[in-house]
């Protein structure tokens, strides 16, 4: 994994993903929730963008944006065919990954931009 900050985002992004559908599969409560899925994804991709731009030394807002995009959709997409396989995404359709590519990647960029604005803490 080294030093890329995308690839250290994604993977932090598809385990918070897998925490997220794990809740949902063993606390049923949870899982039955209205769009407890699509919010819990979206605020989770939102961070992991914003994982990858605080990473990211000097990274400009368009590509803060595009990362954050990169890998909040990533990591959605993988969360929802997590779902598919636990079998929590009852009559699920190929076409329907689309919704979190597509959330997953507005609320990557969104919390990209946003972790760049983020103040970074200096060492005392």
């Amino acid at each position: 994994m080294g030093n890329n900050p995308m690839m250290k985002s994604a993977i932090s992004g598809v385990i918070l993903q897998a925490l997220m559908v794990g809740i949902g599969k063993f606390v049923p409560a949870v899982a039955t929730m209205p769009n407890f899925y699509a919010i819990c994804g979206t605020i989770l991709a939102a961070v992991t963008g914003a994982m990858f731009s605080r990473a990211s030394a000097g990274v400009t807002a368009g590509k803060a944006a595009t990362g954050g995009a990169t890998v909040g959709g990533i990591s959605s997409v993988l969360g929802g065919l997590m779902a598919v396989a636990s079998g929590q995404w009852p009559g699920f359709e190929l076409v329907q990954i689309l919704f979190p590519a597509i959330s997953g990647g507005v609320g990557g960029a969104l919390g990209g931009v946003l972790g760049r604005m983020m103040p970074k803490s200096s060492p005392a």
